[in-house]
Formats: structure tokens, C-alpha cells, sequence
């Protein structure tokens, strides 16, 4: 009974350190589909703006409406909250930083600040070429977080399988 339990604590202990390291690797590629996310949101509001020319507070209710973009609350507060009066930079900037998403990617909240700084704050051709020199920094970014959200994702599963087959062997 007593080797038993032991070599049953031993492979549950080895297989929740694996399960470990592959739930940080998952944890990395949402983060990754995250800014990804980002990247959609960019190219629409340079599209709307550039192609359908919508007013400020069309395009906010759109994107706070569109179930695509639920996981941004800044958008649905800032919409709710844009009067037209002024341009919603500065209610962007307060419902950002409630927003607990991309703590991993600094760069990228930056960018969202300044597309909430964009937005509204001149003609639709101005916009529209800030928020192209703004996507071309995003996806830089992007592309450097997928390649180490990769390599680190792959060292998280690789170090939860080593741990647990160390873990089995000192056990032994």
C-alpha cells in the first residue's frame, strides 16, 4: 500500500509540474493573441476613419458594440462616457489605465494611449497617417513578442518537463 502512494505522489507531482509549464507557455500565447487583438483594433479605426470618414463618437459606439473587441472595456466606457464636446483623449487615457490587460507588453498600452490621443484630435487624413505610422510600431512589436512568446513558451514546457522528471528521479 505504502509504494503505492508513493509512486502515485510521485507521478502526480511530476505531471503537475509539467502541467505547469505548459499552462505559463498557454498563458503566453494569450497574451501574444492579445496584442494581436490590438492590431485588429488599430487597422479597423484607420480604416473607418479613412474609408467611411466616421465621426468620433460613431466609430467609439461601433467598436464598443462589436463583440470582437469585448475584451477592451476602455472602448464601452469611453463611449459611454464621449460627449462629442472634446476629443476623447483624456477619458481614454483615465478608462486605459483601469484596464488590467497587456501588463506584459508596456509598449503596447503606450500605443493604445496614443491611438485614444489620435482619435478625434484632427482631420480625418491626419488621423489616418498617425495611426499608419502607429500600426507599423505595433507590428514590430508584435512580431518581436510572437518570437519570444514562442521561445519563451517553449522553455516554460521543456522546464515543467524537466522538473518532473527530476522531481520522479530524486524521488526514486
Amino acid at each position: 500500500g505504502g509504494a503505492r502512494m508513493r509512486w502515485l505522489g510521485i507521478l502526480l507531482g511530476a505531471v503537475s509540474l509539467l502541467l505547469a509549464g505548459n499552462s505559463l507557455a498557454l498563458r503566453l500565447r494569450e497574451e501574444t493573441a492579445q496584442l494581436r487583438k490590438v492590431q485588429q483594433l488599430l487597422v479597423r479605426v484607420r480604416r473607418e476613419i479613412d474609408v467611411r470618414r466616421l465621426p468620433t463618437g460613431v466609430l467609439l459606439r461601433e467598436l464598443a458594440d462589436d463583440p470582437d473587441y469585448a475584451e477592451f472595456p476602455f472602448l464601452r466606457e469611453t463611449s459611454r462616457r464621449f460627449t462629442g464636446v472634446s476629443p476623447p483623449a483624456a477619458i481614454w487615457t483615465e478608462e486605459l489605465a483601469r484596464w488590467k490587460g497587456l501588463k506584459r507588453f508596456p509598449e503596447s498600452r503606450e500605443i493604445l494611449k496614443e491611438l485614444g490621443g489620435i482619435l478625434g484630435s484632427a482631420d480625418g487624413e491626419s488621423q489616418a497617417a498617425a495611426l499608419l505610422l502607429l500600426e507599423e510600431r505595433l507590428n514590430r512589436l508584435l512580431a518581436a513578442a510572437e518570437e519570444k512568446s514562442a521561445a519563451d513558451g517553449r522553455l516554460c514546457r521543456s522546464l515543467g518537463a524537466l522538473a518532473g522528471l527530476l522531481l520522479a528521479v530524486l524521488a526514486i
